[in-house]
């Protein structure tokens, strides 16, 4: 390994692998401490003046970014000397014509939350179906077994329990290929039937979309539970689409569901003078940066920075490939309708507009009471 990058000590690996949340991992992991991990990073970055540390991991040696300008090398798409792991490499397809499908499909199933106590888990459930119908059709709105079967493989992966995993993966695998073979118009499945793929293919296809579209239950539970405790910025999100969209992308910057970013050197590259074999695994902790101290607004419910051009600025805000877009485009049809039917109150003080934001959330704490609107009668 190279010698004229720093490299971390003994105690300082074993620190981060102990508070930083890493990639393909929900936000809240229990024993991890995003608030830990910042100042650690923060250490991190003073002692080492800012460069990249070789940090020791599981698997190996991983290259830690600490600065910004180090973050934009690596995470630029007009560099392909930094390929995104297989969980985050995107796939090329014409997802525009399904917009409007899949937009029609947020609307009726959120009208499931208008009443009641909603609840991560109740809107989670809802949220899948979403996920479930759009990915494979509707003759996969009820396959709860399938979302359980990734929910596990995932879970034995972040475990590193292979063989547990295998076997799951070998369920999933068999499920998804029955949803893929049905290839139902106006889904995701239907269009990979259209794009002459190896069976493989479309299967990895399938499981991103699907794993991408699912992992947003977080942020449109907590960009809910946002909303009930901020009034102003809920009638502003019910009157303005663009509003509610900057009022989820600020939810999901508060608590990311992707907190790091991982790439891997396709080929040998420098570093301060210093080479880095191809192979090597690059983590940049995207989280930390979102939430820096330097932001002003860091740990304040700041949907404004969307539209007045202050996020633009911002190197982690960068507008994100077709599948991000698609899902923030669903996504905030979702919340739409939700908040056009019922008016979200707050359960709790977990989430406060007149105090700084917590570093890590609970989803499980989160909860709204949902008030159904009152209409005019037809003439009245």
């Amino acid at each position: 390994m190279p010698r004229g990058l720093p490299r971390a000590t003994l105690l300082e690996s074993l620190r981060l692998a102990a508070t930083l949340v890493p990639p393909g991992t929900p936000h809240v992991t229990r024993g991890r401490d995003p608030l830990r991990a910042r100042a650690l990073l923060a250490t991190l970055e003073t002692r080492y003046g800012g460069r990249p540390v070789l940090v020791r991991g599981l698997r190996g040696r991983v290259l830690l970014i600490l600065s910004k300008r180090d973050a934009v090398r690596v995470l630029t798409e007009d560099d392909d000397a930094y390929a995104p792991t297989l969980d985050e490499r995107p796939f090329g397809l014409p997802t525009d014509v399904l917009r409007p499908r899949f937009i029609e499909i947020a609307r009726e199933e959120a009208a499931a939350l208008t009443e009641g106590v909603v609840d991560h888990a109740r809107l989670n459930a809802c949220w899948q179906r979403v996920a479930r119908r759009c990915v494979y059709g509707d003759g996969a709105a009820d396959d709860e077994e399938l979302t359980r079967l990734l929910e596990g493989v995932t879970r034995a992966g972040r475990w590193r329990a292979r063989r547990r995993q295998e076997i799951l993966s070998g369920r999933y695998d068999a499920r998804i290929i029955d949803h893929l073979r049905r290839a139902e118009p106006g889904s995701l499945a239907g269009l990979i039937a259209e794009t002459p793929e190896s069976e493989s293919r479309a299967l990895m296809q399938a499981a991103f979309w699907m794993m991408g579209l699912g992992a947003s239950a977080a942020g449109l539970t907590q960009t809910l539970a946002l909303l009930a405790a901020h009034p102003a910025h809920r009638k502003a999100a019910r009157k303005n689409p663009d509003h509610l969209r900057a009022c989820l992308r600020e939810g999901l910057r508060l608590w990311p569901p992707v907190p790091a970013l991982a790439r891997i050197t396709t080929t040998e590259t420098e570093w301060y003078g210093s080479p880095l074999p191809a192979g090597t695994t690059v983590l940049v902790p995207i989280a930390a940066h979102q939430r820096s101290p330097r932001l002003p607004y860091a740990n304040t419910f700041a949907p404004e920075i969307w539209l007045d051009g202050t996020a633009a600025d911002e190197w982690w805000a960068r507008p994100g490939c077709g599948g991000v877009h698609l899902t923030l485009a669903v996504g905030t049809a979702f919340l739409a309708a939700v908040l056009g039917a019922a008016r979200p109150k707050p359960v709790g003080r977990l989430i406060s507009q007149h105090r700084p934001l917590p570093h890590a959330i609970d989803l499980s704490r989160l909860r709204v009471t949902m008030r159904p609107l009152r209409r005019d009668p037809p003439g009245g």
